[in-house]
């Protein structure tokens, strides 16, 4: 909760100083994509406890906004994401029997810092990274059956706010002075017990202030 404070602190300061001469601002909007890759492996198997600990590749989306100030060549700033749920596989090592399962929904909170390599009066191309928390929703266990017609209750992540940190690149083209459309793509990975990793593309737009 400290870090989510502090960055809330980070974000009204930079607002309030957004007409300084030090760079520009904008404020985002941008829509996503996670590819969420395969989780899990037999070593995590614990019978009676942890049944199912392999989960396949998936895909979920999402939306989100973020608030940016450019100092010269780098920038930086606060960013937030909610993060809809999606369909996976788990998979039980000992028999190979599977479920079918539906992913908790998250929320994102970012402290993103870039480094600009281009940028024109047409384009934009950056460098960024950040790290925070990623917090999970809707948190009751579940109860499915399995492939094989047993029941088995799948819980929520263990961790209620694990660190997650990506790195990544993107784009910006400027379609007027005070708009433009952004497009880029992460590697994040999230700290859960079994840690999870993904491959994340967003796209939106900046209104510069």
């Amino acid at each position: 909760m400290k870090l989510i404070r502090v960055l809330v602190l980070v974000l009204i300061f930079l607002i309030l100083n957004s007409d300084s001469a030090f760079g520009d601002s904008s404020l985002y909007l941008f829509g996503l994509g996670n590819f969420i890759r395969e989780a899990g492996g037999e070593s995590d198997y614990e019978a009676g406890t942890n049944d199912f600990p392999i989960s396949s590749s998936h895909q979920t989306f999402g939306f989100g906004a973020g608030f940016s100030k450019d100092f010269g060549h780098f920038f930086l700033g606060p960013e937030v994401s909610y993060n809809l749920n999606g369909t996976t596989t788990l998979t039980d090592p000992s028999d190979n029997d599977t479920v079918n399962i539906n992913t908790y929904k998250f929320a994102s909170l970012f402290f993103n810092l870039g480094f600009n390599l281009v940028n024109s009066d047409l384009l934009r191309l950056y460098i960024n990274g950040g790290g925070g928390v990623s917090y999970s929703l809707n948190t009751d266990s579940r109860t499915y059956t399995s492939q094989m017609g047993y029941e088995t209750q799948i819980s929520p992540p263990d961790r209620k706010f694990p660190l997650s940190v990506f790195g990544g690149t993107g784009l910006d083209f400027k379609i007027s002075p005070n708009l433009s459309i952004i497009l880029s793509g992460r590697y994040q990975y999230i700290d859960f017990k079994q840690p999870q990793t993904m491959i994340i593309v967003f796209a939106g737009v900046a209104i510069f202030l």
